[in-house]
């Protein structure tokens, strides 16, 4: 069966992204990859999330052990596509453990200042002391123990091949 041109090039151009970068607009173009098995794709992320609830250092390990990081939203779409699609509750790479009210939200090794403490409740408000890590739900982020047992999420980058 011969396909017609333009159905083979709409299939190209579904699978092709054209990126530039650099100051030279220097561009080549790359197959984005689907997420491995058990993987949600969001953009150009995969998304895991753990089949146990686990403590804030122990996540964080688990993530890296998989080869992604805790997963920390940067943006309120990303935010909601992971409680549409994996969880409503799950614990965010955002903590004060190292000074009590200077929170530290990463994405990776990379600083997110993307914020959604919950307002009404005045979050993080350390109720009770203690509260060092974050988790999120639809109401917004909230500041919990970090030995409370969290759903997780981990994240890594999809796979692309280059040509």
């Amino acid at each position: 069966m011969i396909l017609p041109k333009r159905l083979i090039v709409g299939l190209i151009s579904l699978c092709l992204m054209i990126r530039c970068t650099g100051g030279n607009e220097r561009c080549g173009a790359s197959i984005r990859g689907a997420c491995p098995p058990a993987w949600s794709q969001w953009g150009d992320k995969c998304y895991k999330q753990l089949s146990k609830d686990l403590p804030w250092a122990e996540a964080k390990q688990e993530c890296i052990n998989m080869g992604s990081v805790l997963v920390m939203p940067q943006s309120q779409e990303e935010t909601d596509f992971l409680q549409k699609n994996l969880v409503p509750y799950f614990r965010i790479n955002c903590n004060d453990l190292q000074v009590e009210g200077t929170w530290v939200c990463q994405d990776g090794a990379t600083d997110v200042e993307y914020r959604n403490w919950r307002v009404e409740t005045g979050e993080p408000n350390n109720d009770g002391r203690g509260e060092d890590c974050a988790a999120a739900d639809e109401t917004g982020w909230n500041d919990v123990p970090c030995e409370n047992h969290v759903p997780t999420i981990c994240k890594r980058p999809a796979p692309q091949l280059h040509f």
